[in-house]
């Protein structure tokens, strides 16, 4: 089934967050320093993830009921999410394990909301309902590059 065009723009900062895991990965088997992995996740979350996970709490939730299977994974995978990424704002991380972690909640989650959780909305709001995301969506706006040097994934 195609996206519904009112949730691209959703599914694009996927793809960016996607990009973001394989990234840290990248610098995790390279051996990259934790603390150039480390400011490039807090960089990230800042920037991007932190106003992604806002953008979706603040127009989905609200169209799932609050006792919801797929709601209730989504909101305590981004309470995980958001103390993984608040920790590393707080401290170097004593290994790599820590953004191992990070990376690889991140991706399950995305695949969890784009596999599960949209075509679960798709299947069950209205025209109307998706319009309206769609509405809200654009009023937030993309978000921007990601920036952030040093391009360490590529070394």
């Amino acid at each position: 089934m195609k996206r519904d065009p009112n949730l691209v723009p959703l599914s694009r900062e996927h793809h960016f967050g996607l990009l973001f895991c394989w990234k840290i990965k990248q610098g995790l088997s390279k051996g990259v320093s934790l603390q150039v992995m480390r400011d490039y996740a807090v960089y990230y979350w800042q920037l991007h993830l932190r106003e992604h996970f806002r953008k979706e709490e603040e127009i989905l939730q609200p169209m799932l009921l609050p006792q919801d299977r797929l709601r209730l994974q989504f909101e305590s995978e981004h309470a995980q999410l958001r103390q993984m990424f608040e920790e590393l704002e707080q401290q170097l991380p004593d290994g790599q394990e820590p953004l191992n972690d990070l990376q690889e909640m991140l991706n399950a989650h995305i695949r969890f909301e784009e596999r599960q959780l949209f075509p679960y909305l798709e299947e069950r709001a209205s025209p109307l309902q998706l319009q309206q995301i769609g509405e809200l969506l654009a009023e937030h706006g993309p978000l921007p590059e990601d920036d952030f040097t040093p391009h360490f994934w590529l070394s």
